[in-house]
């Protein structure tokens, strides 16, 4: 294993899809543009992986601009596709979610398929990936601008990483339920003072099943004395959920959990006047409405 430095001030930028233009030379082959020269590079290197030949991969810059009249990019997957390697490649590289904007974004771009996974994960993907794949004993270690990825040419992600990544809708943390309490402004059924209530009250009876309302990894899951036992989920796009007053917990702080999994059971611990779960939504730290993301309520 050896580290490889890349200054992404350094790569070649491809500015569009075009692999070629005309030589105005009589008789000339066309000119090869960045974007076709990238392509030979991607064929020879997945020659160089079916061949299980050892290679260095190199890496392209490129900034997402869905006017381009070559080939407009709407996503994600159109992107990887027009680039022709897998779409989780580009995202662990640059630290991607599905429902990221990618216009005018510049995107490091590798031309060799396979899985650069980060040593320093910022997202559920990359550290669900990280904890499967990565070897302090071998793959070269690539330091892109600073950030450790160890490369992996065979490799994919699996179908449970793939659904991970891919389902980024919330449903109901709980089947059955009544709302009892909205979000905003209240008076305290426990203080009698008026306070911001920054989820929503669902009562249901003690010990009904609460599911976690998408894949994520858990980051607390504790006990306090307002919130009773309570788990806080880290999803992707900086968006967290948090359930509050379960009479048990099932799962740990550093779990991996998928939308649907069964996180705890309803109950009335901590500041509570009777079995409920307490939910919220907060992005970036704030709170948030959740039935403006749960139509269901």
């Amino acid at each position: 294993m050896r580290e490889i430095q890349i200054d992404t001030d350094s790569l070649q930028t491809i500015p569009d899809f075009k692999p070629s233009r005309r030589n105005e030379k009589r008789g000339e082959p066309p000119i090869l543009l960045p974007f076709g020269q990238y392509m030979k590079e991607v064929e020879a290197n997945n020659e160089n992986i079916n061949g299980q030949r050892n290679f260095q991969p190199g890496f392209y810059l490129y900034t997402v601009n869905a006017d381009d009249t070559s080939l407009p990019v709407k996503d994600l997957i159109s992107l990887a596709a027009r680039f022709t390697i897998p779409y989780e490649e580009i995202a662990l590289l640059n630290d991607l979610t599905p429902n990221d904007k990618l216009e005018g974004q510049t995107l490091i771009i590798p031309n060799a398929a396979g899985l650069f996974v980060p040593l320093n994960p910022k997202n559920s993907l990359a550290t669900l990936v990280k904890k499967r794949l990565y070897n302090p004993d071998g793959g070269n270690i690539y330091i892109i601008d600073g950030e450790p990825f160890q490369y992996h040419p065979t490799e994919r992600i699996t179908p449970t990483e793939r659904a991970f990544f891919l389902d980024t809708n919330l449903r109901m943390p709980l089947d059955n339920s009544v709302l009892t309490s909205h979000y905003g402004k209240r008076v305290s059924p426990i203080t009698g003072r008026e306070h911001l209530h920054q989820g929503i009250d669902l009562a249901a009876p003690e010990g009904s099943k609460v599911f976690a309302c998408q894949a994520g990894m858990v980051s607390v899951a504790t006990y306090d004395n307002i919130f009773g036992n309570y788990i806080i989920i880290q999803h992707e796009n900086s968006l967290q959920s948090v359930y509050a007053h379960l009479s048990s917990m099932e799962v740990h702080t550093g779990d991996s959990v998928m939308k649907g999994s069964v996180i705890g059971r309803v109950g009335s611990t901590g500041a509570s006047t009777g079995p409920h779960l307490h939910f919220e939504i907060r992005k970036n730290g704030r709170s948030q409405d959740p039935k403006s993301l749960l139509p269901a309520i």
